[in-house]
């Protein structure tokens, strides 16, 4: 580094969209006389090589027909287990037979995420995500630009079975993020895989907007080819009646209920996909019927008891563990992902059956105002808690558990009192870390039902 060189503070245009030389419809999505206040700055950072490297995963995970067969393992197995104990600090000391492998979960990635960085991954293109928090404490993610930016091309796979295309043009959005939160990032981007077509990320809460007629203006202004968002988000979507024309809807943060399904293919008029997916690896798998298909033919599949680390045959049901991924800094090898179903295999394709993972979870106000658990969990994050559990029953009272090993009682209670306003009640329990049970504990549940919001 030249000794005259200063520090950077942040990246600029040019340096998040090295590839693409007309940036004007980026400040044309930022500056529109509808915008939202937008409060993050966000870039794909694809180079040259970075963009040829999305184009040869996006041609693999379209035309790979079958990923394994019944008995086998994976062709690509074995290097890559041999790759990960050569250059990952975490895997270093482990046996090179990969049936031996143990299993790792969520508080190991949370403890030391350093400790998953290859030795090949380079180290300027880091990039951090934040998870939602819709199980779980929230938790940085590390990612290179490839690994991030392949996600749009897992999203083509599935909408091709469907025969949906994106129009990539730089004049067009094809794809808006809906979030329905007290707070969170919102920004408008570029893809720069989809020739400069716009990403955007907003949120519907007032608070975003200038105007409250804004939010309708803005979408149906750009009118999104693809929304993605979980079931809160779109139920207040669905309230403020859009005229827009999406080509499809995507719920991937949590499990979409059929009644919501139905509701949202009624009024939008396209296909309301389910898509199973981790932050900690991406998409996953899509529901087809009453099963999920596995899109991914660098993940491999497997299911374990829920207390041992024993792999389960095919068709019986346990946690599902995920190993692989095109992600430097955060390869897996027998990830538990806190998930629950059972695997049959279909022409060398691997279905998820009777898929047990993250539901939407409704608390209410006493006045019935719906609270996302997304909305507590990040509330929660500055606390020292090692894990918790809310319950709200049928008369909206609310029963906390936490695990910490300090007094964090009435901090808890300042918390869910502002996130639900005066007046509810509240049962706070804190224990001390050692009398947790699990590693990930299930932190919602309630005596509501999510279509109990009236739309």
């Amino acid at each position: 580094m030249a000794e005259n060189k200063k520090p950077s503070i942040g990246l600029n245009d040019k340096e998040r969209f090295p590839l693409l030389p007309d940036l004007s419809f980026l400040q044309q999505l930022r500056q529109d006389e509808f915008a939202p206040r937008y409060n993050f700055q966000s870039g794909d950072r694809l180079e040259a090589a970075h963009l040829e490297k999305v184009k040869a995963y996006a041609h693999k995970i379209s035309n790979t027909k079958a990923f394994w067969k019944v008995g086998e393992q994976p062709d690509w197995l074995e290097d890559y287990l041999n790759w990960c104990i050569d250059t990952v600090p975490f895997y270093k000391d482990r046996t090179r037979s990969f049936a031996e492998q143990p299993t790792i979960s969520r508080s190991d990635l949370r403890a030391a995420p350093w400790d998953f960085v290859s030795k090949d991954a380079p180290l300027e293109e880091l990039l951090v995500y934040q998870t939602s928090g819709t199980t779980g404490p929230a938790m940085d993610v590390l990612f290179d630009p490839v690994s991030q930016a392949c996600w749009i091309p897992q999203l083509q796979s599935i909408l091709q079975q469907y025969g949906i295309t994106l129009d990539a043009a730089p004049d067009k959005v094809a794809i808006a993020l809906i979030c329905s939160q007290q707070e969170t990032l919102t920004y408008a981007s570029l893809s720069t895989y989809l020739n400069g077509a716009g990403v955007l990320k907003i949120n519907l809460n007032p608070a975003d907007w200038k105007d409250l007629n804004d939010r309708l203006l803005y979408l149906q202004k750009y009118d999104p080819q693809v929304l993605t968002g979980d079931p809160f988000a779109f139920l207040d979507l669905l309230k403020l009646q859009p005229v827009i024309r999406p080509k499809v809807l995507v719920s991937s943060a949590m499990k979409l209920t059929a009644g919501i399904g139905r509701k949202l293919e009624d009024y939008f008029g396209c296909p309301v996909l389910d898509i199973y997916s981790l932050t900690e690896c991406r998409m996953v798998a899509v529901a087809e019927g009453d099963r999920y298909r596995a899109i991914r033919p660098e993940l491999y599949l497997e299911v374990f008891d829920k207390h041992q680390d024993v792999a389960l045959p095919y068709g019986e049901r346990g946690e599902l563990v995920i190993t692989g991924g095109n992600n430097p800094f955060l390869p897996l090898i027998r990830y538990r992902t806190g998930d629950f179903c059972s695997i049959e295999m279909e022409n060398g394709v691997p279905y998820l059956v009777g898929l047990e993972a993250r539901l939407p979870v409704p608390f209410y106000t006493l006045a019935g105002e719906l609270v996302n658990n997304i909305e507590i969990s990040r509330a929660m994050m500055p606390l020292p808690l090692a894990g918790f559990t809310l319950h709200q029953d049928k008369s909206y009272r609310l029963t906390f558990t936490g695990w910490s090993d300090e007094a964090i009682a009435p901090a808890v209670q300042d918390v869910l009192q502002r996130i639900f306003k005066t007046g509810i009640a509240v049962d706070v329990e804190v224990h001390p870390v050692q009398a947790m049970r699990h590693s990930k504990v299930v932190n919602y549940s309630s005596a509501f039902a999510l279509e109990d919001a009236g739309v």
